[in-house]
């Protein structure tokens, strides 16, 4: 009888999702994954929004709604809304690509945008002259191209004087010292930020509470010493 009674009791207990283990920080090479990103495992039910799924390859922390999944997640900044990321779909080896494309593109459908924060790195390719555009240095590729770390991201629309007869790509990065090395800069990634719904999560915080996505991976949950709470710690269960 007494097993019986464990099997009945195991269908009335809530899922797996209602586990405030369930969706607590994880680890991927020296990343710490927590909200309001996550991480999918395999079987498991998910712990948030699709546009903030991690995805770990190795050591990689990938964002899985990034251009061809290869945007790796390198620092998280919840406090100030950001993060740094490196686009895996560069020319990170040697700086050569097949063809160049703006970075804008793989973002374009996310909650995420593009920091002013960083700078712009410029890069003019499919040149039909071969003279080295004015600011610009040429590339050790074999397409006539050029490049130029600019100013302020988005700053390049007030340019004047480039010239037509060349593509014009622009790549956001975080930017190095003197400049000259703009594949060093791409490795450095460039910085993300997204909008904050709402306060609740530094709610959460300060009542010493850690943040969490609730059952549906869809609404908030604030996870305390003595289990899960909608707001914040100290509240009585709804």
């Amino acid at each position: 009888m007494i097993p019986l009674l464990l099997i009945f009791a195991s269908f009335l207990r809530p899922g797996s999702a209602a586990d405030p283990l369930a969706c607590s920080p994880r680890a991927c090479g020296n990343l710490s994954i927590a909200y309001p990103f996550w991480l999918h495992e395999d079987g498991q039910p998910p712990c948030g929004s699709p546009s903030f799924q991690l995805n770990c390859n190795g050591s990689q922390a990938l964002l899985s709604r990034s251009m061809f999944g290869a945007y790796q997640v390198l620092q998280v900044f919840p406090k100030n809304s950001s993060f740094i990321a490196v686009d895996n779909n560069l020319p990170l080896d040697n700086g050569c690509p097949k063809w160049w494309f703006n970075i804008s593109l793989g973002v374009g459908l996310s909650p995420f945008v593009i920091s002013s924060k960083n700078r712009e790195l410029l890069v003019l390719d499919n040149c039909s002259k071969q003279e080295t555009p004015p600011g610009f240095n040429r590339t050790s590729c074999a397409n006539e191209s050029f490049y130029r770390l600019g100013g302020e991201y988005g700053s390049h629309r007030k340019l004047a004087g480039l010239p037509p007869a060349c593509r014009l790509s622009v790549v956001p990065v975080l930017g190095v010292p003197d400049g000259d090395s703009y594949v060093s800069s791409m490795r450095q990634g460039f910085l993300l930020e997204w909008t904050v719904p709402s306060d609740v999560c530094p709610k959460c915080e300060a009542s010493g509470g850690q943040c969490r996505y609730a059952n549906d991976g869809t609404g908030f949950s604030c996870s305390c010493d003595d289990g899960l709470r909608p707001d914040k710690c100290g509240e009585s269960r709804k």
